[in-house]
């Protein structure tokens, strides 16, 4: 799964669990951080482009993409990226992370949520 598909996944869950979308992720292995657009219907990925529209069973990327994505108990989740067929795990945690695996254990990604102009990092509520 690309970089993109797997932010723009955990962005998915955590607004799914949280409620709401937030403004920022913050991807903590590599110190980026990356906008988000929220719209009436979804969210835009600033840094790809992507307009995000949630499905019950994942969510429709507007370039035509999908990704299976579905809970399996409170926090957890799991789904497949349609374009490239990767199956991943993922926990949208209580606060504002959310971790994503890939099919190997060490190949996970974790991003924090912020709903602050400034990027702070702030609980949902």
């Amino acid at each position: 799964m690309d970089p993109d598909t797997r932010r723009i996944a955990a962005v998915v869950a955590h607004r799914h669990r949280a409620g709401r979308c937030p403004l920022l992720v913050h991807a903590l292995g590599t110190g980026e951080s990356f906008a988000i657009e929220p719209l009436p219907d979804g969210f835009r990925d600033v840094a790809s482009g992507q307009v995000v529209r949630p499905r019950p069973d994942g969510f429709a990327l507007e370039g035509g993409g999908q990704v299976e994505l579905r809970f399996t108990g409170d926090l957890d989740f799991e789904g497949r990226d349609g374009a490239s067929g990767a199956r991943f795990t993922g926990r949208a945690g209580g606060g504002a992370s959310v971790t994503l695996y890939g099919r190997d254990p060490a190949d996970y990604a974790t991003y924090a949520m912020s709903y602050r102009p400034d990027g702070a990092v702030a609980q949902p509520g």
